[in-house]
């Protein structure tokens, strides 16, 4: 019995050299050994070489949708030009059956120097489309791709947009058996993204496979059913949709704390201070207005602003949704300092100040008279709802009869909230900050004006 299958994956690995130079003098050797009837080295990385897939594996079945996501740089788009023949795999196999529809690059696989109305008949030939086929569907194509008035200008003086709703048209007009859709599609307007899903959507009913690159998660899940993360090459596998979200998010918002905590070190950071003598050299130095990533009056030093375990106190840098954080500073009192305050306020990836921490007014301190000394001071955050993502604390100390900072320290430390595995935040890209616990309910109203339970059905996704 024949397997219900149109396209497998197996075992796909493909490298590149890193420079130009390298990538030509590597073609000459291989293109040298297959003339000579030998293979060519596709077991080793070469000096200068990198895998950018790693024995990536799947098989999609008619009908199924499968949505590739993954960070720049992770193999997404070369994967995609592996499946439509523009590279060959170095190990592995791919098999199609059918015909094979493909969007990758804006205007790629167009000629320029030719018109709209010319392309779609040269393109529609490539697809396997007779010329009477192309006659046939040209005025739908035209139609759908809003270019009725641009169809006989050259496709050189298209736009981005323009191209990709001409290559979109004419991909999907035949509804191949396997279509290949990079994330061009969001160069597009509103309107035009949604007669695209729309269309995607309806050309899976008839049976059509659908691999759909894009940084959108919300497009993702909207028309796909299952996923594929990819990272630094490697894959996942095939997983669900809401998992590929996860994944995709939290890899976002680990290399957003990163680039945070490598790009908004302080100038001076304060890391030799062992007592409180040894403090008095460090903050003569210290920058006394603003302007700086860390400054004071030279009164108080933070020598350290850590991101805890809420109940062992051990430093960490990712939570879970909903879990307690606890932050901890560690600071040096020069000088006596009466009705202290200690604050932090905390940044997300969107806004700066989404939230104020105050030792005066919020549990367990209040006001303090400090004498010089070493001091812990802990702040325990209990069940915060930040919406997953990657978020900054700035922290400084300050007193009630004075308007200045003691000391601040801006970007004092990244940590990451991870999504959450009962529930899936589809739209990653809203600037939300904060989610609230809410119950939804529906009911529907009747010829009588009364409410009674809805005549819907409700969907497992």
């Amino acid at each position: 019995m024949k397997e219900d299958w149109t396209v497998k994956v197996e075992g796909v690995w493909r490298k590149f050299g890193v420079s130009a130079r390298g990538a030509l003098k590597y073609g000459i050797i291989d293109s040298a050994r297959r003339i000579m009837g030998r293979k060519k080295d596709s077991e080793h990385l070469r000096q200068g070489e990198f895998w950018a897939l790693q024995d990536v594996s799947f098989t999609l079945e008619p009908g199924e949708a499968i949505g590739i996501m993954g960070v720049n740089g992770s193999g997404k788009t070369t994967l995609l030009r592996v499946l439509n023949g523009t590279y060959s795999p170095d190990r592995g196999t791919i098999t199609m059956r059918g015909q094979v529809g493909s969007l990758i690059a804006a205007g790629a696989g167009f000629s320029p120097m030719l018109s709209g109305r010319e392309n779609i008949h040269i393109n529609g030939l490539l697809l396997g489309l007779s010329p009477a086929d192309v006659r046939q569907r040209f005025d739908e194509i035209v139609n759908f791709s809003g270019l009725e008035q641009f169809i006989d200008m050259p496709v050189r003086n298209y736009s981005s947009g323009m191209a990709v709703r001409l290559g979109f048209a004419i991909a999907t007009s035949a509804a191949p058996d396997i279509l290949l859709v990079d994330e061009v599609l969001a160069v597009g307007d509103l309107a035009f993204q949604k007669r695209c899903f729309d269309r995607m959507l309806n050309i899976r009913r008839q049976g059509t496979t659908i691999i759909l690159v894009s940084h959108s998660v919300s497009a993702i899940w909207s028309v796909c059913d299952t996923g594929l993360f990819l990272n630094k090459g490697l894959s996942s596998g095939k997983i669900s949709v809401s998992e590929l979200g996860r994944r995709y998010d939290l890899q976002n918002y680990r290399n957003a704390a990163q680039t945070a905590l490598t790009a908004e070190a302080p100038e001076s950071a304060p890391t030799s201070a062992r007592s409180v003598d040894d403090v008095q050299m460090l903050l003569s130095d210290l920058p006394r207005e603003h302007g700086f990533s860390q400054g004071g009056t030279g009164d108080v030093l933070m020598k350290a602003i850590r991101v805890c375990d809420g109940q062992s106190w051990a430093s960490r840098s990712e939570f879970e949704f909903g879990e307690s954080i606890g932050l901890e500073m560690d600071v040096y009192v020069a000088r006596p300092v009466p009705d202290a305050i200690f604050r932090y306020t905390i940044d997300s990836a969107t806004y700066r100040f989404i939230c104020n921490l105050d030792s005066a007014y919020d549990h367990g301190m209040g006001l303090v008279n400090l004498e010089p000394g070493h001091y812990i001071v802990r702040t325990l955050i209990h069940s915060p709802r930040f919406t997953p993502g990657s978020f900054d604390v700035n922290a400084n100390i300050c007193q009630k009869c004075f308007e200045g900072h003691l000391f601040f320290r801006h970007k004092a430390a990244p940590f990451v909230v991870r999504p959450p595995g009962d529930r899936f935040f589809y739209d990653s890209a809203s600037p939300a900050v904060v989610h609230f616990d809410a119950e939804f309910h529906i009911s529907q109203i009747n010829a009588s004006g009364q409410q009674e339970p809805p005549a819907i059905t409700f969907s497992d996704s």
